[in-house]
């Protein structure tokens, strides 16, 4: 009689049980309430970032002044993958990547103490310090505001400030960002020809500024019985202070600033802006702090600017461009419902079988399970966000598995008349260790996960956490609550019959197999009893069928679309980039943005060469007017909706926002867009009449003929960042045979099929003058190119010189010539130089000009100089991984100049670490798995079956990937197949225990097989009913809103999960055939085929020792 002591001390202390279990609920709420929610786990990139400001210089000088010093001094760092660099006018940016499990602050302090040893070989009149920091992938924004209306860039930019100070006093909010608007700066612009009639030299306008505007400390004086502070005020208190500045003096006479300059209370030069459905905005970029719940921080900010509203000036509006929120929020609704519908198909699965006291006996693991789930989590210091929501959603299917094989096995103790006590001891005895073990297999399954490297696996590693903690607590619940629940509410059949028996006597009764049963399991052992007859055909069809559905995979989808990294998600926004030449100045980029604006507003004004049926605006069906119409009502959008305010024809645009620059940069390192991009947000996922992948090539097919910029789009990312689907990078000394490259590389991109945005990312170099400094010349005057370097830099770029204060705000001084003469080279002959030797000198007699093509940017990455080819695949057609391999098979005939290389990266270099790690990681679970069954059975053969037969069920996972035609997904169905294993192993392991129980008391083979089998079926088929219910919401995503208390008949969330779903789901259809029938067959034929051994060598050792004796 097999005993499990826990559960005995459990059953014997009922009372203390249900103290315990209401503790557990009321922590495990409390646990589950005040849990942070995060959109992305609290992830620090081994990423350090380093940047430097030099402005007006070109990205050659940059590169040369700043870039390479500092990369020099980086060689040495130890721990170091990765080294990129991009050089641009005016800004040097430097990321380092180190390797995975580096401690990020031991990193920044590597880092800084680099850039610290690299500054003295930096230029001198660099304006501040290269700033060294790191990034929190956790601590971006959850929130983009964009406050919009019909005022000026000014007003705009005082309000968003004002609303920046109330939205950072929220609790929670790290801290706001204000995009967008004009800063204020006070410019002195200087009338070069004054300066030459009067004969001041520009350069004393520098310390005649800077020395006048400023307090100075007079130290402290002693009068009588106390101490007096001494001050020198001399900052200017308002711009009209300025001009009476006396610069210097000429004749005896006074010149003042306002004799020679313009003194303008003024703004920034226009190099940015933006606008938001057309309309003038500014933006507001909210970040939280690290660990705190993003769904009420968003909700606060909210509700403080809906407070504000009265106060709003007339034609402002606020609008939500971004809130992270919205899928936390979601994703924690779907836990919510899936645990309610969870317990509802339990119970409905098992109230046909046991009543509806036993079932709700077994449905109560879920609730339990996850709320002592959340009590580990919470002690871990781990928080809700969207993968170990997901996690938990993906543990639910498999939480209620242990308990109901315990309580189906107590019902059927009961049903053989054992009273309840002494049932809910024995039965959970009977399979404590088989169900230990099951769970073992699983959790050491997911333990290889843990070792997941890179970014990928910092995000990752939180669902093998989330998982182990549930499936332990699952294991928890069922061998301690649910027996102890049993004991006590379990409804009796004849029970009383049997209160007489010893307790021998009544484990003889409960541990014998079941007899007779139903039409399914009389129909079962018949099916079983003839394919033990036929043991050699049914291990062939077996091994048959899995070929078969798998080629069907192959034939129908894998053959063309093998793999995919990511499932491929409808975009909540979209990017249309504008890759401007270098040099084009704001007018311009307006001129191209408006001509996309006006587009996408309507299909009329795409121009009719250039129009395209693709374009056109989709004819809705009724049924989808109904489901859009009810949507707008229920987001209270009605009056955005109008004709008249809709901002384009095209039903799932919802928001169009603007942003260009003149400044010179790259792609961001972990977006989509370029600088200088049009936004395309889309409605939320319930109120799209399209797929948004369809609506993309729609604006594609709309922006056809668009001169003047190379237009790309971008679709929005969704989860850690991977890079391209096709990402090139060229590497060498020469800018020029780079771009040459890069030219061909496209050109053979473009032939591959399904792809589309092929782009590079080399800046075209902006036309340059170089001033040429005679420097034999320079030095007889007493004058360095350094000095010179900077006079020029002032007189065009501007200098800041000092500071204005007002109303406890700065405000930059600069210091230039005034604008008509910034755009005349002429003017050197006008400026003079005080050189050292004495007398002015014209700055033309010491410099030539030659025009030149300079570099936009200079981007390296590990030290050398590299164009990276970057393209979109449409992976509805193929995955990013075919079309990789087709354009990686077409450049490999392309021959290179020497010293020049091609290698490609992005998410195909993601996509092999994942790889490679994930089938090391299989390789391991597989083994570990292997080891618990030994361990388990004492035995090779019988593990031997059990993976046999979960090498059998993939078979039916590919399968349900050719019903929905769709690709191996390296990371989700990969995790489909590892939790499919698991819920096999499970069954296996409860089948073989049960089966060699039934030898150990004497039964044959055959009756311990066939017994075994009618007994554990009715376990095997609830586990199996309940995990694919449980997983259909996820593939259809139909299910029922509880809170909305209403049907839902699309999740956006079930994009995700269903290539996993599909393949859990397919595979253990099949897995539970091969449960209930190839492992008893296979087990059968082993043992007969051990037993026939065992006689043959007992005969052989017979014969050997009778002829020895007769020797």
């Amino acid at each position: 009689m097999k005993r499990f002591g826990l559960t005995d001390l459990c059953i014997d202390n009922r009372t203390t049980i249900f103290v315990l279990v209401f503790l557990l609920c009321a922590l495990g709420v409390f646990s589950y309430v005040t849990m942070p929610r995060e959109a992305s786990p609290d992830v620090k990139i081994p990423y350090v970032f380093i940047s430097s400001s030099y402005r007006g210089v070109s990205p050659k000088d940059i590169e040369t002044t700043i870039t390479i010093p500092i990369e020099k001094k980086l060689k040495g760092l130890k721990n170091v993958k990765e080294v990129k660099s991009t050089s641009t006018e005016g800004l040097c940016s430097i990321s380092v990547e180190f390797v995975t499990g580096t401690d990020i602050e031991n990193a920044v302090q590597w880092v800084k103490d680099k850039v610290d040893s690299a500054k003295r070989e930096l230029p001198t009149d660099l304006e501040d310090d290269p700033m060294v920091f790191e990034v929190n992938l956790s601590e971006q924004p959850i929130l983009v505001l964009a406050l919009a209306g019909d005022l000026s860039l000014r007003r705009l930019k005082d309000f968003a400030e004002d609303l920046k100070e109330d939205i950072e006093s929220v609790k929670g909010v790290l801290e706001v960002e204000v995009v967008g608007g004009r800063k204020r700066e006070i410019h002195i612009e200087v009338d070069p020809d004054m300066l030459a009639a009067y004969g001041i030299p520009f350069t004393v306008l520098y310390s005649s500024v800077s020395s006048e505007n400023q307090n100075v400390s007079g130290g402290n004086v002693s009068m009588g019985d106390g101490r007096y502070q001494l001050r020198v005020p001399g900052e200017f208190r308002s711009v009209e202070e300025f001009k009476n500045l006396i610069v210097t003096m000429v004749n005896g006479a006074p010149v003042y600033l306002r004799d020679i300059a313009v003194v303008r209370d003024s703004y920034q030069d226009v190099t940015q802006d933006s606008k938001f459905n057309f309309q003038n905005s500014v933006n507001l970029y909210v970040k939280k702090r690290s660990g705190e719940n993003i769904i009420v921080i968003a909700d606060k900010v909210k509700e403080m600017i809906d407070s504000r509203k009265d106060n709003f000036p007339k034609g402002l509006k606020v609008f939500t461009l971004m809130d992270q929120s919205r899928e936390v929020r979601m994703m924690v609704d779907d836990l919510e419902n899936n645990i309610i519908t969870g317990l509802i198909l339990v119970v409905a699965v098992l109230m046909v079988s046991m009543g509806l006291r036993n079932a709700l006996l077994a449905g109560t693991a879920i609730p339990l399970s996850m709320l002592l789930a959340f009590i580990i989590l919470k002690a871990l210091g781990i928080s809700l966000n969207m993968v170990t929501l997901f996690s938990l959603v993906l543990a639910l299917g498999m939480l209620v598995d242990n308990a109901i094989v315990i309580v189906e096995n107590i019902y059927r103790f009961t049903s053989m008349g054992i009273p309840r006590l002494k049932a809910a001891a024995m039965a959970t005895g009977e399979v404590a260790i088989p169900i230990i073990s099951s769970a073992l297999t699983t959790i050491v399954a997911f333990i290889p996960m843990l070792g997941w490297p890179g970014i990928m696996g910092e995000f990752m590693k939180y669902l093998p956490i989330t998982l182990i903690t549930t499936l332990s607590g699952s294991v928890i619940i069922a061998l301690t609550i649910n027996p102890v629940f049993c004991s006590v509410f379990m409804k009796m059949g004849s029970g009383e019959a049997m209160e007489g028996l010893s307790d021998e006597e009544l484990a003889s009764e409960g541990e014998k197999p079941l007899e007779g049963g139903g039409f399914i399991i009389r129909n079962y052992e018949r099916f079983l009893r003839a394919a033990l007859n036929w043991r050699i055909t049914v291990m062939i069809c077996g091994l048959l069928l899995m070929v078969i559905l798998i080629s069907i995979w192959l034939v129908r989808t894998g053959i063309e679309r093998p793999i995919e990294f990511f499932p491929s998600i409808q975009p909540n926004s979209c990017y249309i980039n504008i890759d401007a030449p270098e040099g084009m100045d704001m007018e311009a980029l307006h001129n191209i943005a408006e001509e996309i604006e006006s587009r996408l507003a309507s299909w009329d004004n795409v121009p009719v060469e250039y129009r395209d049926e693709l374009g056109l605006v989709p004819e809705l069906t009724q049924a989808q007017k109904r489901s859009r119409d009810k949507f707008i009502r229920e987001e209270g959008l009605e009056k955005e909706d109008r004709a008249e305010n809709r901002v384009s024809d095209i039903p799932n645009i919802r928001f169009i926002y603007t942003k260009l620059t003149t400044q010179t940069g790259g792609q961001s390192s972990f977006g989509s867009n370029l600088p200088n991009h049009i936004g395309v947000q889309f409605h939320d996922f319930n109120g799209r009449t399209e797929s948004t992948k369809v609506t993309i090539d729609r604006i594609r097919a709309r922006l056809k003929g668009i001169a003047g910029a190379p237009l790309t789009i971008g679709e929005a990312q969704e989860g850690p960042p991977t890079g391209a689907p096709i990402n090139i990078e060229i590497s060498g000394d020469d800018f020029n045979i780079l771009g040459m490259i890069a030219d061909k590389v496209k050109e053979v991109v473009r032939k591959v099929p399904y792809t589309a945005d092929v782009e590079d990312d080399m800046v075209k170099g902006m036309p340059t003058f170089e001033i040429v400094v005679d420097r034999k010349k320079s030095a007889l005057y007493g004058f360095t190119t350094a000095m010179i370097g900077t006079t020029v830099k002032t007189a065009f770029s501007g200098w800041n010189v000092s500071t204005y204060r007002e109303n406890n705000e700065d405000f930059d001084i600069f210091l230039r010539l005034k604008d008509s003469y910034r755009k005349d080279l002429d003017i050197f002959r006008k400026m003079y130089l005080p050189s050292p030797m004495g007398g002015l000198v014209p700055l033309s007699d010491l410099i030539s000009l030659k025009y030149v093509s300079g570099l936009g940017a200079v981007k390296r990455i590990n030290h050398q100089r590299v164009v990276t080819v970057k393209a979109e695949v449409d992976e509805t057609k193929i995955p990013g991984a075919v079309g990789r391999a087709m354009a990686e098979k077409m450049i490999r005939g392309y021959e290179l100049p020497a010293g020049y290389n091609i290698k490609f990266t992005g998410e195909n270099q993601n996509q092999e670490e994942s790889q490679t790690f994930l089938t090391r990681a299989f390789m391991a679970a597989i083994f570990l798995i292997f080891m618990v069954l030994v361990a388990q059975f004492n035995s090779i053969s019988k593990p031997l079956i059990i993976l046999f037969t979960v090498v059998l069920s993939m078979g039916g996972a590919f399968l349900g990937l050719a019903v929905a035609n769709i690709p191996f997904g390296i990371i989700m169905t990969g995790v489909g197949v590892i939790s499919l294993a698991g819920v096999v192993v499970n069954n296996a392991i409860v089948l073989l225990d049960y089966t060699n129980q039934l030898l150990e008391r004497g039964f044959t083979l055959t009756e311990a097989v066939v017994g075994a089998g009618k007994t554990r079926f009715r376990p095997v088929m609830l586990t199996a009913i309940t995990t694919i219910l449980g997983l259909i919401p996820m593939v259809s995503g139909i299910s029922y809103d509880f809170k909305k208390m209403e049907l839902t008949t699309a999740s956006e969330t079930s994009q995700w999960w269903f290539s996993m779903a599909t393949a859990v789901i397919w595979g253990l259809m099949l897995a539970t055939v091969m449960t209930l029938v190839v492992i008893p067959v296979m087990f059968h034929l082993i043992e007969e085929a051990g037993a026939k051994l065992s006689a043959i060598y007992r005969r052989v050792s017979s014969w050997i020792r009778g002829a020895d004796e007769c020797a």
